[in-house]
C-alpha cells in the first residue's frame, strides 16, 4: 500500500479504468497505463513489471510508486504513448524528463524528446541547449543551438556565463566560440566585396554622387560598373554594420541596427543623393540580409571529436 492517504487519477490518456498497471508519483497522482506500451520503450519497467506489485486501493490492479513528480511523469509517459506529444512547462522540466528517460533506460524515445525539446526552447535558451545537446550527442541540435546563439552579441565574454556551461567540455565550448566569430567573420565580410548587388549596383547614388563627400571614400571594384569611389557617408555605414555583424553575426542586426538611420539622414543632405537614397538603401539591406543569411548557412559548427565524448550529464 501506498504512504499517500489521498490520491488523485491523471488526466486523460492516463485515467483508463482498463488500464492493467498504475504509476503513482510522488505527489499522489495515479496513472493509469498498459504495461505492453510501457515495457516496449523501457528495459527497466520490463523488468519491474515481472515482480509482485502491491495492488491498488481501490481496485485490483497493480501500482507502483515512482520518485518523478506528476508534472515529469505525465510527460514522459506522453513520449512513449503513440500520438500524444508532451508540452514542457520549463526548460527545467524537460530536464527533469530527460533524467527519467535515462533513469528507466527509454533509449526509444530519447531523440523524439531531445526534437520535442529543442524546437519548444531553443529561441529563448539557445546556450543552455547548445550544451545540452552536447551531452547526449544531439549534433544536429547543436548546430540548431548554435545558429540561434548568433544573435547574442561579443560570445565569448565573461558575461557570456551560461547555465550549463560546467557540463561540455572546453573543446565543445571553443567550437561554439570559433563557429560564432567564423561566421562573424563572414557576415562582415559581405559588406566588403559588394558583389551579390546585381542589377541594383547600375542605379545606386552612392557610386553615382559627384559631392566632394564622394572624393573622400574608398575605392569598391563593382562587378557591374569597374571601380568605383564611394560616398563617406555609405562607407562609413558598411564600416559600422560590418562591426555589429562581427560581434552579432545575424541577419535581424540589419534590420535593427541605427546605423542604417543615420546613414540615410546624412545621404539626404546631400542635394544628389536625396531624391533616391531611401528606396536604394531599403532595396540595399534587403539583399544584404539575404546575403549575410547565406554566407553564415556555409558555415558549420566544427566536429566533436570521437575521443572526447561527453557523459550524459542529466542521468
Amino acid at each position: 500500500m501506498s504512504d499517500y492517504k489521498k490520491t488523485s487519477t491523471a488526466q486523460e490518456p492516463f485515467d483508463n479504468p482498463d488500464c492493467d498497471i498504475i504509476l503513482r508519483s510522488s505527489d499522489g497522482v495515479d496513472f493509469h497505463v498498459f504495461k505492453f506500451i510501457i515495457s516496449h520503450v523501457s528495459s527497466v519497467f520490463k523488468d519491474m513489471f515481472t515482480h509482485p506489485q502491491a495492488e491498488s486501493d481501490v481496485s485490483s490492479v497493480p501500482v507502483i510508486s515512482v520518485k518523478e513528480s506528476s508534472t515529469t511523469l505525465n510527460s514522459l509517459l506522453l513520449l512513449c504513448y503513440p500520438a500524444t506529444i508532451p508540452t514542457f512547462n520549463s526548460l527545467e522540466d524537460a530536464e527533469d524528463v530527460l533524467k527519467a528517460v535515462m533513469k528507466y533506460e527509454m533509449l526509444a524515445v530519447l531523440s523524439r524528446a531531445g526534437d520535442l525539446i529543442v524546437v519548444q526552447f531553443v529561441s529563448t535558451n539557445s546556450l543552455r541547449l547548445y550544451a545540452l545537446s552536447c551531452s547526449f550527442g544531439w549534433e544536429h541540435h547543436a548546430q540548431t543551438a548554435a545558429t540561434q546563439a548568433l544573435k547574442i552579441k561579443d560570445l565569448g565574454r565573461p558575461s557570456s556565463d551560461f547555465a550549463g556551461i560546467d557540463d561540455i567540455s572546453a573543446f565543445d565550448y571553443h567550437r561554439l566560440l570559433a563557429y560564432h566569430y567564423e561566421c562573424g567573420v563572414a557576415a562582415k565580410a559581405v559588406g566588403q566585396s559588394l558583389s551579390w548587388l546585381g542589377p541594383l549596383a547600375n542605379d545606386m547614388c552612392m557610386w553615382k554622387c559627384n559631392s566632394e563627400d564622394r572624393a573622400s571614400g574608398p575605392l569598391y571594384i563593382n562587378a557591374q560598373l569597374g571601380p568605383q569611389w564611394l560616398v563617406a557617408w555609405f562607407h562609413e555605414y558598411l564600416v559600422s554594420i560590418g562591426n555589429e555583424l562581427l560581434a552579432r553575426p545575424c541577419g535581424s542586426i540589419l534590420w535593427e541596427s541605427e546605423f542604417y538611420d543615420r546613414a540615410v539622414t546624412k545621404a539626404v543632405q546631400c542635394t544628389f543623393c536625396r531624391g533616391t537614397v531611401v528606396g536604394t538603401m531599403s532595396k540595399l539591406r534587403t539583399l544584404h540580409v539575404a546575403e549575410v543569411k547565406r554566407v553564415v548557412a556555409d558555415v558549420r559548427l566544427k566536429s566533436p571529436r570521437a575521443n572526447s565524448l561527453n557523459k550524459c550529464v542529466v542521468c
